[in-house]
């Protein structure tokens, strides 16, 4: 009989993959450094069964070509140090998802209707203690407490799964960047393009109209291109008309957004996920908090001017690394790194870079394979040429975190942050410099 240890380990793969899910947009071809997990009927021990309250028909549902699943996530933060003064709080986000096989539900081989909606709620450390941080502390707080129609897309496998076409409602980072979520500060979490150009480039939970190409080159290397919808009006918190709709291509439409990403994925023990990639958006809105170019409108006397920029567009690259370092048996055992750098053009970018750098470890102790230990260190920039004194600053958290695989269906993640600089320089709106920040959290997640 296997010790309990090890069933429990086989038991908790849909569990301990929540961290990854619940707090940002994440590909499914990112999420390859937890263990598979296992058929439901091999384990209905209340302590080791992936779902909280059971199977509730889901097996047999997604043998007719239904998946779905209800999580939970919760980040309760405070801060020790920093900000005008000491707080307290919680965010975080019921996260429903739906997958609906067409080759099962109506004969279509290689279709598949997506459908993601999240519920969020709670509060912004760094607004409610007075942290000046560019990035989230509690990085689920973002785009407000309502409800997001996060996806609602149609895609389709052609030529022996060579190319795929996608069209829908859908974040940027669902196919493009790097969209895990293991860490409680944002400069560790998501997309970075959309961490630092969250004007126009919209991460999980906000989605935009979009159509796109994935085109496999080879087994390893693909290549991706789409076209996205900017409306600034996707992130509205008040608005449920347009927040669960939206009407692409309106006059409140800032541009259209484009990326093209290369990905190859090394297979093997040592397997990875590296990305090559840039953006163009045809809008030429420059960031507040930066000197823009006035230009009066044809045919206007002179007086006054409309800060036009200088209609040339935004753009930016980036480049993404998580691979497998060693492998220490099992399917996800091991050490990992993951290395983010992102660069947006100057000319309109308030915040112009960010660099990230993780390692984790998973399987810590030999008697508890699934639990994890991680480390991160980063740094977000800002433009030189902004009109603030944190003009030219760097702002720079390190953030570690052990995660305990409580259940098959609960992970705790006990988390420490600490935030030098926030703002760049440490000033806040006021003028008036801040202590750098220390904040602890936890972080709950549960699969329903």
């Amino acid at each position: 009989m296997l010790p309990r240890f090890v069933k429990t380990a086989r038991a908790c793969g849909v569990g301990v993959a929540l961290s990854s899910l619940l707090s940002g947009g994440a590909y499914a071809a990112d999420l390859i450094t937890k263990a598979p997990p296992i058929p439901y009927a091999e384990t209905d021990d209340f302590w080791t069964r992936p779902y909280l309250f059971g199977d509730l028909g889901r097996a047999r549902l997604k043998k007719l070509g239904i998946d779905l699943s209800l999580n939970f996530g919760d980040e309760t933060v405070a801060n020790a140090t920093g900000g005008s003064n000491q707080q307290v709080t919680h965010a975080g986000q019921f996260v429903f998802q739906g997958k609906f096989d067409m080759a099962k539900l109506a004969g279509i081989p290689g279709g598949l209707i997506g459908v993601t909606i999240v519920d969020r709620y709670g509060q912004n450390l760094n607004s409610e203690a007075g942290i000046p941080a560019l990035q989230l502390t509690n990085e689920v707080f973002g785009r407000g407490s309502i409800t997001h129609l996060t996806e609602l897309y149609y895609s389709q496998k052609l030529f022996n799964d060579t190319l795929e076409i996608k069209g829908g409602r859908l974040p940027v980072g669902s196919d493009f960047f790097f969209g895990n979520c293991e860490f409680i500060n944002l400069t560790f979490c998501g997309g970075q393009p959309g961490n630092i150009q969250g004007g126009y480039i919209y991460n999980f939970p906000v989605s935009q109209w979009a159509g796109l190409v994935h085109y496999n080159i080879t087994k390893t290397v693909q290549f991706s291109v789409g076209v996205y919808d900017a409306n600034p009006n996707y992130l509205t918190t008040s608005d449920a008309g347009v927040y669960l709709g939206g009407i692409p291509g309106s006059s409140l439409a800032s541009g259209t957004l484009v990326p093209v990403e290369l990905t190859w994925r090394p297979e093997g023990h040592l397997f990875g996920t590296w990305r090559l990639g840039g953006w163009y958006d045809d809008a030429s809105t420059i960031d507040g908090g930066l000197p823009g170019i006035i230009r009066t409108i044809p045919g206007d006397p002179g007086v006054g001017g409309q800060n036009l920029g200088d209609q040339r567009g935004r753009y930016g690259v980036y480049e993404s690394v998580l691979q497998r370092l060693t492998d220490e048996g099992g399917p996800a055992k091991g050490w990992y790194i993951n290395l983010n750098t992102t660069w947006a053009d100057q000319r309109t970018s308030y915040q112009d870079y960010e660099v990230s750098l993780m390692f984790k470890h998973t399987g810590t102790f030999a008697f508890r394979p699934l639990d994890e230990v991680a480390f991160g260190l980063g740094t977000t920039h800002v433009n030189s040429s902004a009109l603030t004194p944190n003009a030219g600053g760097n702002e720079v958290p390190l953030e570690v975190w052990y995660g305990w695989q409580a259940t098959g269906w609960m992970n705790l993640k006990f988390d420490l942050q600490y935030v030098m600089n926030p703002g760049g320089r440490g000033y806040n709106a006021a003028g008036v410099k801040t202590d750098d920040a220390w904040v602890y959290g936890l972080r709950t997640t549960v699969a329903f």
